[in-house]
């Protein structure tokens, strides 16, 4: 299976720094890549990498065959970005965020609310899409950025620590919704200290501490499974 990301001698310095160095990897589309490491490792700056907001210093990044930054300056939301601060605007409904950032995509409101339904259902936030996000929990926000992020149908879906500080329900939503995607094709790149859910869910892990340092293929079937046990209770009794 051909790549969608490929990273050849990748680094990145700011200042005198080096952030990152010599990395080397690739995403496939279809899989679920976790970037797991220590803070300060340089997780977060190979995603910036990935989706093109930062450029290398040394080496190539590519998304689907050109240069991530490339691919940032257009408007064919061939990547999909979800931060842990998702930077909606409080003062607006779901729906209205949802329509600014689609519009600056060319997409019209009505074209915003036909693509963002049937995810919004599958989040379950349907019912607070009318709703100022100024209001949102921390899970409702990053479920609202996980519909931004795929808007435009992606080909590839960078997620940095998606479900840091989310309830165990909104975290095992997220969870099953990023698997589905990559079931579907998108090439999914996580950052994440869930090691847990990484074992579950994703295909391939890379350590990153200034470079790769290992990787590996996560053998066993990938899939988000049922609520159970403790889940079970909290979902039953919990109400979001």
């Amino acid at each position: 299976m051909s790549a969608v990301i490929s990273a050849q001698g990748v680094g990145r310095r700011f200042g005198k720094v080096d952030v990152l160095r010599d990395v080397n990897l690739e995403v496939a589309a279809g899989e679920v890549l976790a970037l797991i490491g220590p803070n300060g490792g340089g997780k977060s700056t190979l995603l910036l990498l990935m989706a093109g907001l930062v450029a290398p210093t040394s080496g190539t990044l590519l998304v689907d065959g050109r240069p991530a930054e490339t691919v940032a300056l257009e408007t064919t939301g061939t990547v999909g970005l979800i931060t842990a601060r998702p930077g909606f605007y409080p003062l607006l409904t779901g729906s209205e965020n949802l329509a600014f950032f689609g519009g600056l995509f060319g997409l019209s409101a009505a074209d915003v609310a036909a693509k963002a339904a049937a995810v919004a259902e599958e989040l379950g936030i349907t019912g607070s899409l009318d709703l100022p996000v100024g209001g949102y929990s921390s899970g409702m926000q990053q479920k609202l950025a996980l519909v931004r992020a795929l808007l435009m149908a992606p080909k590839v879906l960078l997620l940095d620590e998606p479900t840091a500080n989310l309830d165990p329900v909104s975290a095992h939503t997220l969870y099953r919704t990023m698997r589905s995607r990559a079931d579907q094709g998108l090439a999914v790149v996580v950052v994440t200290h869930d090691l847990a859910a990484v074992e579950q869910v994703c295909d391939r892990v890379a350590v990153v501490q200034g470079t790769v340092r290992h990787e590996r293929a996560l053998p066993g079937e990938k899939t988000v499974p049922a609520a159970s046990g403790l889940l079970a209770v909290y979902q039953e009794h919990v109400e979001e």
